[in-house]
């Protein structure tokens, strides 16, 4: 608890916070925008699916550079003052990694749990007659914070091994090009091959548009339980991977 503490006292001044809520102003009023111009008869009908279809592809946009930009602040301070050395005489290696992946971890399920709360406020405001769906609900809740804890320990331990925080900013940055390129290409396997495509693998729900009414009609699939497991086992590995490299790491 007192390495907790002494961590939060360390970052308080980056901003932390102000970039999850950044991120999560943009998508509050992109759905409140979204559902405003939506006829009474869909929003009546499918309100609660459009919100858990439309969400995720936000997040595959902005989540992996907003990730990469907290963990670049949380793990920049000991790399630019060049007291690695001189901290991992006082505590413990691998607690370093660890106490800075617990607060990334802290703060990501704020910010996850304040944007499923997006859901039933907006579903109640546009005042939608569709029972909310609290399975994929609860699926949306598991699978983002899932996903984004998988490149939040990616984010950080390239961030830890990097002198230059240039690299993993890129690293980020190309990642919301790949989450985009999932979404558009779903006959490509890239969203199953790169950890960013899994927000999209998340979703519980999925169109069909209709040519002749311009409707859009959503409805639910089943959740890849197999390969998520495996995707987060991937995520296991990293972790290990990662924490090796830094305990190996030359400061």
């Amino acid at each position: 608890m007192r390495l907790f503490m002494t961590e939060f006292q360390k970052i308080r001044r980056r901003h932390i916070g102000l970039l999850y809520v950044g991120a999560w102003l943009f998508t509050f009023l992109w759905m409140a925008w979204a559902m405003s111009s939506m006829s009474p008869e869909e929003i009546d009908d499918q309100g609660y699916y459009y919100l858990l279809f439309s969400i995720p592809l936000i997040n595959a946009i902005i989540l992996p550079t907003i990730l990469a930009c907290v963990e670049s602040r949380i793990c920049d301070i000991e790399l630019k003052g060049n007291t690695l050395k001189m901290l991992c005489t006082m505590q413990p290696r691998h607690s370093i990694y660890h106490v800075k992946l617990a607060i990334s971890s802290l703060y990501l399920l704020i910010f996850c749990l304040a944007e499923t709360a997006i859901i039933p406020f907006l579903g109640h405001c546009y005042q939608t007659s569709q029972p909310m769906p609290i399975k994929n609900v609860a699926i949306f809740l598991f699978s983002t914070y899932g996903v984004s804890l998988v490149l939040i320990i990616l984010q950080q331990s390239l961030s830890l091994l990097s002198e230059n925080q240039l690299f993993p900013l890129f690293f980020g940055v190309g990642g919301t090009f790949v989450g985009l390129f999932s979404w558009f290409f779903p006959n490509l396997p890239i969203r199953y091959m790169l950890p960013w495509g899994y927000y999209c693998v998340g979703v519980t729900l999925n169109m069909l548009y209709d040519e002749v009414t311009r409707t859009v009609t959503y409805y639910t699939i089943p959740f890849p339980t197999e390969i998520f497991c495996c995707f987060l086992i991937f995520g296991v590995f990293i972790y290990l991977a990662g924490k090796d490299r830094f305990m190996k790491k030359e400061v």
